[in-house]
């Protein structure tokens, strides 16, 4: 099972940061998970919410702010105000620190609430320059962004991600051409997993964190996992491959 940091080792430092992001790296894993917006100069930037309050000591949409703004606020978290690698990155910023790795970047394209024109093509061309379309998988919960992905770059992997339960979910994600599918916990049964894998699509699921969940998704036999504990998810394949190895 494949394990991506959520937002980067984002337990223990604040989420979709280069902090987060570089603390990552310490472990055996298989990539992060990171979200994407664009700023009022069009820039994207990684972040996760629609606007900044929750995360940075500044107010707005990241929509009607420029990148310029954006880094002129400073990180909430208590002990990381100050610390330049806590501002808001560009994507690029972020794809550099995995350059001299193998990682993988689920890249989340959050535009199920505020509509970025053309934010699709601009990611996309962003990881073209770099040249890590094998690394990548582009996400949404907007299935027309799926479907736009596709139709770009047919050579960059997509996941349908969604919250509630859907009726004939991985037919639809088929439909859009998506190589996964990426549920919610409280959604997962062996029966989706099973599902996913006779249309020969892959099933990673969020948010996984407690050690009871890493094990069941494990057995259902899903293909990855995200979470916010790489660590437990890697202390528990490591006791698996123990128990194994004895």
């Amino acid at each position: 099972m494949k394990v991506f940091a959520h937002r980067g080792f984002s337990s223990r430092y604040p989420e979709n940061t280069l902090l987060a992001f570089k603390k990552s790296l310490d472990f055996d894993i298989y990539g992060v998970e990171l979200d994407v917006h664009k700023t009022k100069d069009n820039k994207i930037v990684v972040i996760h919410d629609e606007s900044v309050d929750r995360t940075f000591d500044g107010s707005g949409f990241v929509k009607d702010l420029t990148l310029n703004e954006l880094k002129s606020f400073n990180c909430r978290l208590d002990g990381f105000k100050d610390n330049p690698e806590c501002k808001i990155p560009t994507l690029e910023e972020v794809i550099e620190i995995f350059l001299d790795s193998n990682f993988v970047l689920n890249i989340e394209i959050k535009n199920d609430k505020v509509s970025y024109e053309n934010i699709e093509q601009d990611v996309i061309n962003i990881i073209n320059k770099y040249n890590i379309s094998d690394r990548v998988i582009l996400s949404s919960f907007n299935s027309n962004s799926i479907l736009h992905c596709n139709n770009i770059d047919s050579c960059i992997k997509t996941g349908l991600l969604y919250y509630y339960n859907l009726d004939q979910v991985v037919n639809f994600a088929k439909s859009l051409n998506a190589s996964s599918l990426h549920p919610p916990l409280h959604l997962l049964d062996k029966e989706l997993v099973d599902l996913c894998h006779k249309e020969n699509m892959y099933i990673n699921v969020y948010t996984v964190d407690d050690v009871e969940d890493i094990y069941k998704n494990i057995e259902l036999g899903v293909d990855g996992i995200f979470t916010n504990y790489p660590d437990i998810a890697c202390n528990v394949l490591k006791n698996i491959l123990t128990f194994y190895e004895n």
